[in-house]
Formats: C-alpha cells, structure tokens, sequence
C-alpha cells in the first residue's frame, strides 16, 4: 500500500511541480486582474464537473462495485458491469456539454456576478465555451482510472494528469508567442490536453486486460445500485465544490480576486494533490478489499497508516505555508502582467487556505472509511452540514478581509468537516487510534512547527533574495534552498526524537 502511495504521490508531484511552472507562465501572459480571473472562470468550469462527477461520486461508488466482481466473480463479469456503465456516463456528459455549450452565457454571468460590470464576461463566455469539451473526456479519464485503480495499476493514472500540464507547456512555450491572444490558445489546449489524457488511460486500460467497448446503454439492477451510491457522494462532492463556487462569487466582484484565490489555492492543494489524492485513492481501493474480506482489523490498520503517512508528509508544507506565505508568492508568481502588490496579496490568501491543509488531507483520507463500507450517505450529510457553515461564514468575513476572508471560511469549515467524520469513524469502530500513534503524530507536530521557525527566521535574513527585483530563477532557487534545509531539519528531528526510525524512513523511500 505504502509503494502505491508513493508511486502515485510521485506522479502527482510531477504534475504539481509541472502545474506550478504553467501557473507561473500564465500568470507572465495574463497578470492577477482581469484576464487572471477570466481564465479561471474559463478553467473552472469543466474543472467542477471533473471533482464532482469524475474524481467524487463516481470513484467511490464505482471502484468497490467494479472491485467486488473482479475479485469474487473474474475480468468478464467485471468488464460487462464496466462496458455498460462508462457507456451510460458518456451518453450523459454528452447530454451535459450540449446543454452548456447552448446555455454557457447564462451560466457564466450566473456564477461570475461581477463580471458584467467591466467588460470580463463576453471574453469568458467565448473561452468557456472552448474549454467546456474538457469535461466530456475528464470525467471518462477518472472512469477509466478507477477500473486501473481497481486492477491495482495507479501510476498511469497519476500520470495522465501531468499529461495535461505538458500539453499546457508546449502551448505556452510554442503557440501563445505566435498568437495575439493567449487565453484563446490556452482554451484550446485545455480540450486537446482533455483527448490527450482519455487517450493515454483507455490504452493502459486495454492492454492490461480490460475488455471496453461502447455498448447500449441500460438502466437496470447494476445502474440503479450505482445511481444509488452515487447519489450522495455526487451531493456530497457538489456542496464541497458549492463551497468554491460561493467564493469565488464573492470574489468576482473584486477584479483580480478569482486569479488571487486560483493561484493560491494551487500552492495550496500541492501536498493535498502529492499527498492526500494519492493516499486516498490507494486506501479506496485497499479498504474495500478488507471488508470485502471481514479483514476489520486490517482496515483499522491500514486507515490509521494512512493518517500517519498524510501528516508526516503534509505537516512541513504546511509550516512553511503559514510562515512565508507572502516569500513564497513573491517569489513564483510575480514578473511580466503580475505585479509584486498581487502576488503580496495572493500570500495573504495562501496563509488563511494552510490554516486549513492538514484538514484538508485528513478528510480526503477518512472518507474512505466510510466509501469502502458503500456508505456515501454519511460523508453527504457531514458536507453539507460545512458547506452551511463556509457559505454562512464567507459573507461577513469577505465583508471583514476581502478575499482573505473567502479563503478563511474555507480552512474553518474543512476542519469542522475533518471533525465529525474523525467521530463518526470511531464510533463504528473502523478507526483505533493507540496512545503510540498519538504521541508519534503530536512529535511530528512538534518538529514541524520548530522547522517552520527555521524556515521564516532564513528567510527574514535573508529577505533581499526573494525581493521582486531579484529575477525569477535566484528568487525560485533560494525557496528551495530553504524547503530543502526545512526539510532536511524535519527529518532528522524525526530521526533524533525516534519519531521515526532511520530503517523506517528508508523503507519508504525504497518504496518511492
């Protein structure tokens, strides 16, 4: 299990570090105002559905079913479930992108309330319409990954999402200096990095054994049972992108508030991506086995080591984000439409986001209690219960600290929503949490706080090499001088304090 983690951590982390190069190059063309935030309106958009429909409701509904067969009944009874059910979704995202595509204006202006006022909604309309075919394919990508996951092969998968950031290099790189308008290149390259990736998983798919085809589709016992699960992990996933969504509105009425929130959110969601994605798509399908099998004392083992492996490698990026949050968008993101101020208050935003990061892993890690158990509901209901919560907070503290205050809504309620399911979790006795366990996580806490210390007093010293005037390369090399001697102070307080072993450590990394 820890190998997997590490092997589709490792494919994540390349598409991150990738994305973050992207991110960077946009921020050069388009700047953190307007055209920033039409590009995330853009972007956005078939991003949604592919967190709600394709990495959410249908994951976790669909890997324990297609799982089950694969194990009790062999590759034919779980090919016809799988040819039948990617065969009805696609019909539906079909259905889906016509239904955008004709009705995008209405749909833009909807979720982009400030837009109509300064002339960034006609440009957003004309690049979500582009971008919107992303969606079709995506959502077919994360189906086809969950059949991949489920046969235990999940480094193509990982991989095809850096797929998409090389497709978005190549058009920065090669196509947008020779076009007048980069946003229309960048739409486009959303739709053919989309292809790109259905492509990449449907022939590892097919070569490792899975019998595809299209066939017609039906709604009978297996679709239902499916619809059934689905249901409240597509509600539950819904309301969690309903939490954006309501942001993001808030912030459409400040020009340069989405581009702010987008970018911050990215640097944000790396050890999310590298560390909480990978666990929990590695647990989903390892939890399902288990009970599968009544194996409840190898499912309590295997939640509670991925709790441990998600904050020993989550907690130091997330010291580092709320001790330089300002240092570390300064450094990345400011230079060509980007001014130091925007990257100045990106940081502002990025520190209220890392408030919230370690709820954020431990959430994406302990829904997989409940999804391998086929419970959806319950993760629903606790989602809903936060998105209440962010959507009552998001007003008066948006009121209070501008877009900060979007991003601050967001960490309180994840947290809250990290709380209800820790209990929820206990009280059906699928999570054992030993005094051994506690003292090591709370160690780790330590450590990481004293090298987040370490990590703001360098940068303080040293505070000219990531001034604006320093070119892009000095300021990204000195922030990895500093992670890197973060890092290496983490793991030795990890080492001294017998956190961990060193044989331990070692054993991970062979793993990757």
């Amino acid at each position: 299990m820890i190998r997997s983690i590490f092997t589709v951590g490792g494919f994540t982390a390349l598409s991150r570090v990738l994305g973050l190069v992207r991110d960077k190059l946009i921020a050069v063309h388009l700047g953190g105002g307007g055209m920033g935030d039409v590009w995330v309106a853009a972007f956005s958009l078939p991003n949604l559905f592919r967190r709600v429909f394709g990495e959410g409701a249908f994951n976790s509904a669909f890997v324990p079913m297609y799982g089950r067969r694969l194990t009790g009944e062999g590759e034919e009874v779980a090919d016809s479930f799988a040819r039948k059910i990617l065969s009805l979704v696609a019909l539906i995202l079909l259905i889906i992108f016509a239904l955008l595509f004709a009705f995008m204006a209405p749909v833009v202006d909807f979720l982009n309330p400030g837009y109509s006022d300064d002339g960034r909604l006609e440009p957003a309309i004309t690049a979500s319409r582009i971008t919107v075919g992303y969606l079709f394919f995506i959502c077919l990508v994360a189906g086809l990954s969950s059949i991949l996951n489920a046969r235990r092969i999940f480094g193509v998968p990982a991989f095809a999402y850096a797929l998409l950031n090389f497709v978005f290099l190549a058009a920065l790189l090669i196509f947008v200096p020779l076009f007048d308008d980069p946003l229309h290149v960048l739409s486009w390259a959303v739709l053919i990095g989309g292809v790109a990736q259905f492509l990449l998983v449907l022939i590892a798919a097919l070569r490792n054994g899975a019998a595809l085809r299209p066939v017609l589709p039906r709604w009978d016992a297996d679709t239902k049972r499916l619809a059934f699960l689905m249901l409240p992990g597509l509600m539950s996933a819904a309301v969690q992108q309903t939490n954006l969504l309501v942001s993001r509105a808030f912030a459409s009425t400040s020009e340069g508030g989405q581009i702010a929130l987008y970018n911050a959110d990215r640097i944000n969601q790396f050890p999310l991506g590298v560390v909480g994605i990978a666990a929990s798509s590695v647990l989903l399908a390892e939890l399902s086995r288990c009970f599968g099998e009544k194996d409840l004392t190898g499912a309590r083992d295997k939640l509670l080591g991925g709790i441990e492996i998600a904050l020993l490698l989550g907690l130091p990026a997330t010291a580092a984000m709320l001790v330089i949050p300002e240092a570390i968008m300064v450094g990345i993101f400011e230079g060509g439409e980007t001014t130091a101020a925007q990257a100045r208050e990106m940081g502002k935003v990025l520190f209220a986001f890392a408030l919230g990061t370690p709820a954020y892993l431990l959430t994406k890690v302990l829904q997989t209690g409940y999804f391998a158990r086929e419970d959806t509901k319950t993760p629903m209901k606790i989602t809903v219960v936060t998105m209440i919560v962010n959507t009552a907070l998001c007003w008066p503290l948006f009121r209070l600290y501008g877009v900060v205050g979007c991003a601050l809504a967001t960490s309180i309620a994840g947290w809250l929503n990290t709380a209800i399911l820790w209990v929820g979790l206990k009280r059906l006795g699928a999570l054992s949490f030993t005094r051994a366990s506690a003292f090591r996580q709370l160690r780790m806490l330590i450590i990481a706080g004293l090298m987040g210390l370490v990590v703001w007093f360098l940068t303080q010293q040293f505070s000219h090499w990531v001034d604006p005037e320093q070119t892009f390369v000095v300021r990204v090399l000195f922030l990895s001088t500093v992670s890197g001697i973060g890092c290496a102070f983490y793991f030795a307080g990890l080492l001294g304090t017998r956190t961990y072993r060193l044989g331990e450590l070692k054993r991970l990394g062979r793993s990757r």
